[in-house]
């Protein structure tokens, strides 16, 4: 099986048809938490989702599982023979979705463990995450687009096209998407459809990404190694660094701390941002 990383490598062109309001190259200020490995042992974790109630879970790329650790720290497999599992995202109801890479396909587990596929024929589906309505984000790799769909019909809508490898997704307070693209760039879609390009301090955005307020997003530098927290102003800074291994996934705790995915140390860290 080709290594994510690699197959994520290849470069894409972005051609957003709305018009497109690139920022000049924002300054970036090196303020950043010590970061403290929690666990190890994982295989590629690739996504990140936390609870309501402490529960954390982190998909293994290439073990092709899904583990879920305790508040008392209680390690378990949560979801087994997933095929390249990478994002997560959990319901208003405690179901947790898991996207399979290599499957092409989105899978719910609800909350007395039952099992069942919501969405199939994606394009190699990365970070996945809900929207204020309850419908399922789903950066989309291969097709170049974030999709929206609803988990109970079935109902499918491309809300974002031509982006390059999106990777990862975040719905923000007002509405607009923010796209993390393994081509380099990191996009928001507004939704009157006009975009503002914010990736002018990456190296090349990774899957990881939540928002930090209304108007501010912290999102992975793969290729920095870094979290970065980037405003809709324009102002960059590094969050969390001196991470071991390369940096891929990010989920954020009800104290506001930030859990880091490293691939190649197969690590799990905690920072303050």
């Amino acid at each position: 099986m080709t290594n994510l990383l690699q197959t994520l490598s290849l470069l894409g062109s972005l051609g957003i048809a709305a018009s497109l309001t690139c920022l000049a190259p924002a300054p970036v200020r090196a303020e950043h938490s010590s970061p403290v490995k929690l666990w190890d042992g994982f295989k590629s974790p690739t996504g990140i989702a936390v609870g309501a109630d402490g529960m954390v879970y982190v998909s293994n790329w290439s073990g092709d599982t899904v583990e879920r650790i305790t508040p008392d720290g209680e390690r378990s497999v949560f979801a087994a023979a997933i095929s390249s599992p990478a994002g997560l995202a959990i319901g208003a109801d405690g179901s947790v979705y898991i996207s399979s890479y290599s499957g092409d396909y989105i899978e719910r587990v609800a909350p007395d463990g039952t099992r069942s596929r919501v969405a199939n024929d994606l394009a190699t589906p990365a970070g996945i995450a809900l929207s204020r309505n309850g419908r399922l984000l789903v950066a989309n790799r291969s097709s170049g687009e974030i999709l929206s769909i609803d988990a109970v019909s079935g109902d499918r809508r491309v809300v974002a096209r031509s982006l390059s490898l999106p990777v990862g997704v975040v719905e923000m307070a007002d509405g607009s998407l923010v796209a993390t693209q393994y081509g380099g760039r990191l996009t928001r879609v507004l939704p009157d459809g006009k975009t503002q390009e914010l990736g002018k301090s990456f190296d090349r955005p990774g899957v990881g990404i939540v928002a930090d307020g209304p108007d501010a997003v912290l999102a992975i530098d793969n290729g920095a190694g870094v979290v970065r927290r980037v405003s809709f102003g324009g102002l960059s800074r590094v969050v969390v660094n001196g991470l071991d291994g390369s940096a891929v996934a990010l989920g954020r705790m009800a104290n506001g701390d930030l859990l880091v995915g490293t691939w190649g140390v197969g690590a799990v860290y905690r920072a303050t941002p």
